[in-house]
């Protein structure tokens, strides 16, 4: 091709026709311009396409992490929930004199498992995605994990340095139900108690529990109130992720 331009340049030039050779040179150079604009043009396009590919991979990633974390936040919620009732009955039997029974003593020590995967596994996850809405929901759902993340801490604190000490301290522990019972009785699927519960109810009449069993009573609160909120702008993010994958 190159060649047969060339051919036709010489004979321009040796029939001297200036003009016409002018004209010719102008065209061919539009032409080549033109080639490398659609060249270019399919190189974007092709680079567009993989961006947008790379871009559903990680959304795909994201709202499968979202999953999960949605899944342990709900599991999360369900203990908060009864370790709130424990908390509500140790304070009418022990400020009220309320005669109430308890089911599971060993959850005024029990922390829930906390470990959010979503935005950990790709801290800069947000600056991977071009669709606005979506990034700014993520950067939303962020801050919130922050927040909730503060909470927790505060709240695993206090029970391991506080309410575990009081216990210990207290000698609320059964150490035969530990180290006698335990693994019999979860093979059994029985419940075992290693926090005694008629200590449990006789320490809960005391000032130093009450006053205790209030903040941790809070903390317990604020950490769920939290997680609520995490929950509902998961399922929002959710959302909007499956909406762009479709």
């Amino acid at each position: 091709m190159i060649k047969f331009f060339r051919k036709i340049r010489q004979k321009l030039l040796q029939q001297n026709r200036i003009t016409q050779y002018l004209t010719y040179a102008i065209g061919e150079i539009l032409l080549v311009v033109i080639g490398i604009l659609i060249a270019l043009q399919i190189n974007n396009t092709n680079e567009a396409h993989k961006a947008r590919q790379s871009e559903k991979i990680v959304l795909k990633n994201l709202i499968q992490d979202l999953r999960a974390d949605s899944l342990a936040f709900n599991d999360n919620l369900d203990i908060l929930s009864k370790i709130n009732n424990l908390h509500q009955s140790l304070y009418e039997i022990g400020v009220k004199g309320m005669d109430l029974e308890i089911e599971d003593p060993n959850l005024i020590r029990r922390l829930i498992y906390y470990n959010p995967i979503a935005i950990k596994n790709d801290p800069f996850v947000a600056d991977k995605i071009s669709i606005v809405s979506i990034r700014k929901e993520i950067n939303t759902y962020s801050r919130y994990l922050k927040d909730l993340d503060i909470t927790y801490l505060e709240y695993a604190e206090l029970l391991e340095k506080r309410v575990r000490v009081f216990l210990a301290n207290n000698k609320v522990h059964q150490l035969a139900n530990w180290f006698e019972n335990r693994d019999s009785r979860i093979k059994e699927g029985t419940p075992f108690d290693f926090v005694d519960k008629a200590e449990l109810i006789f320490i809960s009449k005391t000032p130093e529990f009450q006053q205790l069993l209030l903040e941790v009573s809070i903390k317990t609160k604020n950490t769920a109130s939290n997680i609520e909120t995490v929950l509902t702008q998961n399922e929002k993010l959710k959302d909007l992720i499956q909406k762009a994958l479709k």
